[in-house]
């Protein structure tokens, strides 16, 4: 009776000391596909008309070379947000038409490939429909039919300059 008294208080031990999962990470994950890293920037730019400017890396961390192909010929978009309110879905995407055919971008292992974001302007954006004020922008790529969306942040958006 003994034996298995020890023997049942050794295996809650074990059951009780197993390895637990790591802590979730905090804040957003960088975006990644295969061995490839995708940040984004974008500027704002002060002129008349406002005008929006930016740049996608992709950097390759892996050993081999990687391809990547935009079907429609568009690599980068833009996907505006409103920063207040209860939509969740973009209230503007462009660009509103992309070159026909096919992009392919090739990167080199431990290289940088840099996709430029089309210019687009605060009156391009907001037209009639909306106003002037904070949006949150994300610029998102579909290489090889996968969509990766990446945060850029708020920007104030004026539809006169």
């Amino acid at each position: 009776m003994t034996r298995i008294c020890l023997l049942a208080a050794a295996l809650t031990t074990l059951a009780c000391s197993r390895a637990t999962a790591p802590p979730a990470a905090v804040g957003p994950s960088p975006a990644r596909l295969r061995g490839l890293d995708f940040s984004a920037s974008l500027e704002a730019r002060a002129s008349s008309p406002q005008s929006l400017h930016g740049q996608v890396r992709i950097t390759n961390r892996g050993i081999t070379p990687e391809t990547l192909v935009f079907e429609d010929g568009c690599p980068v978009r833009l996907r505006v947000y409103e920063v207040q309110g209860s939509r969740v879905a973009p209230v503007w995407e462009g660009p509103q038409s992309c070159p026909d055919g096919p992009l392919t971008v090739a990167i080199a292992p431990g290289e940088t490939g840099v996709l430029s974001i089309p210019p687009t302007s605060g009156p391009d954006i907001l037209r009639e429909e909306l106003s002037d004020g904070a949006y949150r922008i994300t610029v998102w790529l579909a290489p090889d039919d996968r969509v990766i969306e990446i945060e850029v942040g708020e920007v104030e958006l004026s539809a006169s300059g």
